[in-house]
């Protein structure tokens, strides 16, 4: 019998600690990328085995069927390529290292090992890597019962006090002490811990760790958090690599996705060349003549110069990646407090990542149009993230986002007052709407939002009575957007 899941919530908190504690912490994550090295390596020995079984390469060239899958599946179970195949291996190497790591944190780390093979074994993925000295990792329980665990206002984590040994040297005590003001975490607190996580960063160059504590429930609302009057008004979300339009019966928006959170582009350049620069003067050996990256296995000398450089680009993307989480969090909030149906188009983000296969000339100036897509846009903006963000709030109220059949609706060609369908180049933003001039991706949004419960047409009568207000706030928008700025927007509009 399946066991009930029940609804979860994330508390992170920074860890004070003294030195002492500090270097036990860098201790048993010393061992955890140790273990998690080891269980990736051995998942991909069994990855290629599979791999390179004749049976498993026949089955592949034949047509896709359940018997097929099944048949696949029981190669893969026969080498011991299964993320219970890989606990097996862990608990041989967590053994060594039991005073430190116990036996589900091992097994945590062994299927997070798996799942990144997984997805290199299917396709999903190009290549897996192994962590690093100084990369960011976490260590995370299964429950809240043994090992490392959440008990009475502490982080414990190591063997139990004895009689032979009342003070283990493995052990750790951390108090989680929450600020006197924050009234969210306090609360959160009450909650039952399903488990602990512990992250280890690179902060200001300097090594933090933080505690997150999986907790059981919703999550506490804040005194500011501002609701919607009917949970059952609608909002269209029609999304982009860096734009998204917002329809509802309140407010008609089109904005950036996280319009504050660029990247110092010139900075970044400068960081990079001079990284270049000292690893060409470090490592000669590897260069051709012609400045040229030499073909197959290499060692790499890196001066202190360049970890001071790689250390302030790391820190660089840091504080973007916290900015622009951030203002999601904003915005989803926003777009909540307007309704709770949302409604988006299904849309695969990936693809839009991915170079053009085609090669096509100018038609003015017969050069190569670049195969570039869309990859820097949705690197920089991360639409996927807020649709991520939305659901999981809309989660906690037992709801969940809306996706429409993009391929049924076609939002973008349609006109809901002739009933027809109309293509149209990516270029071209305005819809001439009977005697209106509509702006694209706003009159998306406003027909993704008044559709039918299938989700795979437009609902005309609905979109009939409230055409009149949409139009107004329509013009009020576009008002707005012709003042400001943002040159992205300004596009939209002009």
């Amino acid at each position: 019998m399946a066991r009930k899941t029940t609804p979860t919530y994330t508390l992170e908190l920074p860890l004070i600690i003294p030195v002492w504690q500090q270097h036990r912490l860098e201790k048993k994550f010393k061992i955890a990328r140790y273990v998690y090295n080891s269980c990736l390596g051995e998942a991909l020995k069994r990855h290629k085995r599979v791999k390179a079984d004749k049976e498993h390469r026949a089955l592949l060239r034949d047509p896709k069927s359940k018997g097929r899958d099944i048949q696949l599946s029981e190669i893969r179970l026969a080498y011991g390529f299964s993320e219970y195949g890989l606990h097996d291996f862990v608990r041989i190497v967590q053994h060594k290292f039991k005073e430190n790591i116990g036996s589900f944190e091992a097994q945590k780390l062994a299927t997070r090992a798996f799942q990144a093979v997984e997805k290199l074994h299917f396709g999903k993925a190009k290549k897996v890597h192994f962590k690093a000295f100084d990369d960011d990792i976490s260590v995370e329980n299964k429950s809240n019962a043994t090992g490392l665990r959440y008990a009475n206002g502490n982080i414990l984590w190591g063997e139990k006090p004895t009689k032979k040994q009342p003070k283990p040297k493995s052990r750790l005590c951390i108090p989680v002490v929450p600020k006197a003001k924050d009234e969210y975490a306090h609360l959160a607190l009450m909650d039952k811990t399903k488990y602990v996580r512990i992250l280890k960063r690179e902060v200001r160059g300097k090594v933090r760790f933080f505690v997150q504590l999986v907790q059981e429930g919703y999550p506490p609302t804040k005194r500011n958090r501002k609701v919607a009057d009917d949970e059952t008004k609608r909002v269209g979300i029609d999304i982009g690599s860096s734009t998204i339009a917002i329809s509802s019966e309140k407010t008609v928006q089109l904005r950036e996705l996280a319009q504050e959170c660029h990247a110092d582009e010139k900075k970044l350049r400068c960081i990079q060349r001079a990284m270049d620069r000292s690893q060409r003067s470090t490592n000669p050996q590897n260069y051709n003549e012609n400045s040229t990256t030499k073909k197959g296995r290499k060692t790499w000398t890196y001066s202190k110069r360049y970890i001071q450089l790689r250390r302030e680009r790391k820190e660089l993307f840091r504080k973007i990646a916290v900015h622009r989480k951030q203002s999601h969090e904003k915005l989803a909030n926003e777009i909540l407090a307007l309704g709770s149906d949302v409604r988006v188009e299904t849309m695969r983000f990936q693809s839009l990542q991915k170079r053009a296969k085609k090669t096509t000339r100018n038609k003015k100036n017969g050069k190569f149009n670049s195969k570039k897509r869309f990859g820097k846009s949705i690197a920089n903006h991360a639409p996927s993230m807020l649709l991520t963000i939305i659901d999981r709030k809309l989660r906690y109220q037992g709801r969940s986002i809306k996706k429409i059949d993009t391929y049924a609706t076609k939002a973008s060609q349609f006109n809901h007052l002739t009933g027809e369908y109309t293509k149209k180049q990516l270029s071209e933003r305005w819809n001439d709407v009977g005697k209106f001039r509509i702006q694209r991706d706003l009159y998306s949004a406003f027909l993704i939002g008044n559709t039918t419960e299938t989700l795979n047409t437009v609902n005309v009568e609905l979109c009939n009575a409230q055409w009149g207000i949409f139009v107004e706030l329509h013009n009020r928008e576009i008002a707005r957007l012709k003042q400001l700025s943002s040159k992205i927007l300004r596009w939209f509009v002009a």
